[in-house]
C-alpha cells in the first residue's frame, strides 16, 4: 500500500476537460491518482487543497510561536497547529504529487504560504552551527515529489528563453532543504496560445504522466519485496 499526498495549488477549483475554466494542473494531479488507482487500488490518498483553502500567511505571532519565545503558551501551540498537521501529512506520505500553475513566472502565493508553514526547525530541518554545512533536512530522501505544472507560455527550459521559470526551481530548493532529493517534473504549456498547440502539449504531458506512474509504481513495488 502506498500513501500519496496530493497537493493542489491552483486558484481554479475545477478540472480542465471536465469543468468550464478548469485547472490544467488539477487535470494532471487527478489523472495521476486515477492512473495509480487503476494499477493498485490499495493506495491511500490525502488531498491538501491549498488553492481552495490556502494556509494563513506567517505573521509575527507565528514567528514568536515557532522560535520558542512563547513555547509554553497555549495560544502559541494553537497558532502552529495547522503547521503541525501539514508536516504530519508530509511524514505520512510515501509520495507527494504537487499540482502547481505558473503565476507571473513563479508559483501561486497560496503555495508559498504552504511552504512557509512547513519549513520548521527540528520539524523538517535541523540547524547545527558547528558543522560546515549547518542544515540537515529531516524529511525522508526516499520520498519523491512529482511536480505537475501548467504554464501560459512555453519553452522556459530553453537557454534563450526571454523570461525565467521560478516555479520548479523554488519548489525543489525548499523541499531539498527539508531533505527530499528525488523530483519528477511534467508540464503543460501553451495555455495562453490555446488551440492545437495547447492540445498537443496536454496530450504529451498526459502520456508522460501515465508512463511515470507505471515507473514509480514498479519502483515502490520493488522496495516492498
Amino acid at each position: 500500500m502506498t500513501n500519496i499526498l496530493r497537493i493542489d495549488a491552483s486558484a481554479r477549483t475545477g478540472i480542465s476537460g471536465i469543468h468550464p475554466h478548469g485547472s490544467l494542473s488539477r487535470r494532471l494531479t487527478e489523472l495521476f491518482v486515477n492512473t495509480w488507482n487503476e494499477i493498485d487500488s490499495s493506495i491511500q490518498i490525502k488531498i491538501r487543497d491549498v488553492g481552495k483553502n490556502p494556509p494563513p500567511l506567517i505573521d509575527e505571532e507565528w514567528i514568536v510561536s515557532e522560535f520558542g519565545y512563547a513555547e509554553s503558551s497555549e495560544k502559541a501551540q494553537q497558532r502552529l497547529q495547522l503547521s503541525d498537521e501539514l508536516i504530519a501529512e508530509l511524514n505520512w506520505a510515501d509520495l507527494i504529487v504537487l499540482g502547481v500553475p505558473m503565476y507571473n513566472f513563479g508559483p501561486p502565493a497560496h503555495l508559498k504560504a504552504y511552504i512557509d508553514n512547513i519549513v520548521r526547525m527540528n520539524k523538517t530541518y535541523q540547524f547545527d552551527s558547528r558543522k560546515e554545512q549547518p542544515y540537515t533536512g529531516l524529511l525522508s530522501h526516499e520520498k519523491p515529489i512529482v511536480i505537475l505544472s501548467a504554464r501560459g507560455g512555453h519553452d522556459f527550459q530553453s537557454p534563450n528563453a526571454p523570461f525565467k521559470n521560478h516555479v520548479e526551481p523554488s519548489i525543489k530548493t525548499a523541499f531539498n532543504f527539508m531533505g527530499i532529493n528525488q523530483f519528477y517534473e511534467i508540464a503543460i504549456e501553451y495555455q495562453e496560445h490555446g488551440g492545437e498547440l495547447l492540445q498537443k502539449s496536454i496530450a504529451k504531458a498526459e502520456l508522460e504522466l501515465k508512463a511515470l506512474v507505471h515507473d514509480l509504481h514498479q519502483q515502490f513495488s520493488l522496495k516492498k519485496h
